[in-house]
This record gives C-alpha cells, sequence and structure tokens, in this order.
C-alpha cells in the first residue's frame, strides 16, 4: 500500500479492525456540513493513494472513487442533516476495497527541463501513445508552471471521451474527485489515472463541432432503450457537456462521436409530450413506493421547481438501509438526479419511469 500523509480518519481506514476509530469518523463526519466535506476530501485522497483499479463485470475500468464520489454527491443534496447511512456506506466501501500494489517514485526535474518551452501537446501525444514514462515527465512539468493544478486530469480527461465504454466512467469520477478533494495535492488522482490510462495506445479521432450541437437528440433512446451502464454513462456524457473547462471543445468532439455510435437521434419535438399534473401523493418518496409513474412525475417536476433535491439523499438512505446495495446503485442514482436536474422538462416522465425500474431491481435483490 502507498504511504501518505494520514490524517486521523485515513490512520483509522488503514487498520482493518480499528472499528472504534472508525466509528470517531463517523461521529465526525456528521457533526456538520463543514465536517462532512471534509470527510469525503479525506477519503478521496486516501482512495486515490492506496485502492487499485479493477474491471468491472463489462470489462470497463473502475475503481472505488466512482461510488464515494457518488455517495458525495448524495449526501450534498441535504447538507442541513448529514446522512449517517451514506457516511457509512462510503466508510464500508474504502475499508473493504482492494489495496493497490503499485508504487511510483516521485518525478523530480532538472531546473533545465523546467526552463524549456511547456507544450501541453506534447503530454497529450505521449497519452495518445501510450507512453507512460513521457507522459508522466510532461505532467509533472505541466503541474509545476501551471497555475490550475487539475490541468493535467482535464486533459486526460479529453483523451478520455474517445474511449468512454472502458474510460469515461472512471476518468470521470477520479477527475471528480480530483476537482473536488485534491486541487492542492493532485498527484495521487494524476498518478492513478496515469498508470491506467497509458497502459496501451489511446488514439483520438477528429470531429467538427457546431454551436448547435447538444446530446439532447439522443436522450429519448437512453431513457427508453440503454442499460443501466449506458445510461450512467450518458449522464456523465452531459454533464461533462457542460462543464466549464478549458478542454471543453476538446470533451465536445469525443463525446459527440462517442453518442453518434451508440445512440439513435431523435429531435427534441418528436420526444414526449407535457407533463401530466394530476396526482394526490404527497412525497416523491411514496410515489417510488407505490410504483406510481404519474405521481412520481409530478412530484419530481415540483421538486425540480423548487430546487428541492433531498428526496435524492433519502432515497439512498432507504436503498442502504433496507436492501442488499451495489457500489454502481450510487452511481445510477447520482445519474438519475443529474438527468432530472438538468434536461428539458419534457423527458421527466421517461425519467420517472427509469426511475422506478432501478428502485425495483434494487428492492427485488
Amino acid at each position: 500500500m502507498n504511504t501518505t500523509s494520514e490524517t486521523p480518519l485515513l490512520s483509522s481506514l488503514s487498520l482493518e479492525n480499528d472499528l472504534n476509530g472508525l466509528k470517531n469518523v463517523l461521529n465526525e463526519a456528521v457533526s456538520s456540513d463543514t465536517a462532512l466535506r471534509l470527510f469525503f476530501k479525506d477519503l478521496f485522497r486516501f482512495s486515490a493513494s492506496n485502492h487499485c483499479i479493477y474491471a468491472a463485470s463489462d470489462e470497463n475500468r473502475t475503481h472505488p472513487l466512482i461510488a464515494l464520489n457518488s455517495l458525495k454527491n448524495l449526501a450534498a443534496l441535504r447538507l442541513d442533516s448529514p446522512s449517517r447511512p451514506i457516511v457509512e456506506k462510503a466508510i464500508e466501501i474504502c475499508h473493504h476495497s482492494q489495496a493497490s500494489d503499485d508504487s511510483l517514485a516521485k518525478i523530480e526535474l532538472k531546473q533545465e527541463e523546467l526552463d524549456q518551452p511547456l507544450f501541453t501537446q506534447d503530454f497529450l501525444r505521449a497519452v495518445v501513445e501510450g507512453d507512460a514514462e513521457k507522459a508522466r515527465c510532461e505532467a509533472a512539468k505541466i503541474a509545476v508552471v501551471s497555475g490550475n493544478q487539475v490541468a493535467v486530469i482535464e486533459m486526460i480527461m479529453e483523451v478520455a471521451t474517445h474511449h468512454m465504454d472502458e474510460l469515461g466512467t472512471f476518468v470521470y469520477g477520479v477527475y471528480r474527485s480530483a476537482v473536488f478533494g485534491g486541487e492542492k495535492e493532485p498527484e495521487p488522482f494524476m498518478n492513478l489515472l496515469l498508470t491506467e490510462v497509458t497502459k496501451q495506445p489511446r488514439p483520438i479521432e477528429t470531429a467538427d463541432l457546431s454551436g448547435d450541437d447538444s446530446l439532447y437528440p439522443f436522450l429519448g433512446d437512453v431513457l427508453k432503450n440503454s442499460d443501466d451502464r449506458d445510461f450512467s454513462l450518458f449522464s456523465t456524457a452531459l454533464r461533462l457537456w457542460e462543464t466549464d473547462s478549458p478542454r471543453q471543445s476538446g470533451y465536445r468532439k469525443g463525446l459527440k462521436l462517442w453518442a453518434e455510435r451508440q445512440f439513435k437521434s431523435k429531435p427534441l419535438t418528436e420526444e414526449t409530450g407535457a407533463l401530466r399534473k394530476e396526482s394526490s401523493a404527497n412525497s416523491i418518496i411514496k410515489a417510488i413506493k407505490d410504483n406510481n409513474p404519474s405521481q412520481l412525475t409530478h412530484f419530481l417536476s415540483r421538486a425540480r421547481a423548487a430546487d428541492d433535491w433531498s428526496w435524492t439523499t433519502e432515497l439512498a438512505e432507504s436503498w442502504i438501509e433496507s436492501f442488499e446495495t451495489k457500489e454502481s446503485d450510487f452511481l445510477l442514482l447520482d445519474s438519475l438526479q443529474s438527468l432530472i436536474k438538468g434536461v428539458p422538462e419534457s423527458f421527466i416522465p421517461l425519467l420517472a419511469v427509469r426511475l422506478l425500474q432501478v428502485n425495483s431491481s434494487i428492492s427485488d435483490r
């Protein structure tokens, strides 16, 4: 396991049987919104430094940070009352994840290397060609010279948009974890990504992009026909499409090519009709438990108008406390709330049906 400077949280997680230490960590994490944020920042840095990458059942690459980042997003939707079950689940995932055997020596740059002109294309070329040593050296130069310490990870994300099926969810999960928890110390996140992404060449395609391009024409096909993996990937793609980054144009080119290969396009005007407003249910959670798509559509629309997303945290808590959950469940729920929050309102009925399907699948285990 890699050695890092560890807070009491990280020390507790390093000791398999330190149950008292974990209990203290849990109590502190749910004591306030500030403590909750610090908890996830520490957890992200620990996981990036200590946990290994593995292949999921469909062979795409994954890492505990993906589930941990989704749990952080779900917990953040109700900061006035931090979620104890979500924190417990995050600790459980982190505590039982497989340790990494990788140990990378820190790149020591000579002054003459830092005095040379900095070309980000040299780094991108090394990643595309799978030249791990060159990529790490160029990444270290960019991290030293650039004011944006996450710049290297953003460039890796750009390459990953051309390999969404294998790398998209993994790289995005690490990217968002780094933005949240590693701005001052991005090296563990950067090393984690470079170790995996440079294992083989990652060619990128050229694509034209116009100001009218959008992923929304593919959304109907995604909601009606995609499996859970592609559904979560598409949600990730939509988030990346709207990400405020110097690499946004590059992201969009890769995402456009991926969506065109993966899904059918349909004009928005041909999609679902107006939302149905009739309902007598008084909560989203009740509508989900009642398996009532009409009521759920109505209350999702109301929650969106009121910018109230606490129901997502409550649903995650309900799953954790009542059912056998998988790490991918939290990515799915995070993807659902992200789409419900941001897509055109005409898609809410389809999203309501999809949410009910996901809930039914989890409750039937």
